[in-house]
């Protein structure tokens, strides 16, 4: 008779390979991200990560959470959170942007139309 703590040894090991699995076949992302409050930039930096998995950037002014995603038609879409440390509260408050770019596209738009605020992002699929 087996012993039930072995299917779930078993279970879990199983678990590691598929998550690993999973994790190799997702594209590689190279990300930089650029922000800027009222022209001076707040944040510069770039990063390595899979498609689906969520990234993050910070400074002691700003922090991005970034969630990358390669649609079937091979875009970007770069869904981003962006916190601002800032004594304006419209400024300091939780922005949400997202961007839809192709492999080694550069973009920079208005964070949610505030002028104040612009982020540059460029993605390329490694």
């Amino acid at each position: 008779m087996s012993s039930p703590i072995g299917g779930f040894y078993l279970n879990a090991q199983y678990r590691k390979k598929a998550e690993k699995f999973e994790l190799s076949t997702k594209p590689k992302l190279s990300i930089s991200i650029e922000l800027q409050l009222d022209d001076g930039i707040i944040l510069n930096e770039s990063q390595i990560s899979s498609a689906d998995i969520e990234c993050r950037f910070s400074t002691a002014q700003a922090a991005i959470s970034l969630h990358p995603t390669v649609t079937s038609t091979g875009m970007i879409q770069l869904d981003s959170s962006i916190k601002i440390k800032h004594p304006d509260e419209d400024i300091a408050q939780m922005k949400q942007q997202v961007v839809n770019i192709e492999s080694g596209e550069t973009l920079s738009t208005l964070v949610e139309g505030n002028e104040r605020i612009r982020l540059k992002i460029s993605c390329n699929i490694c």
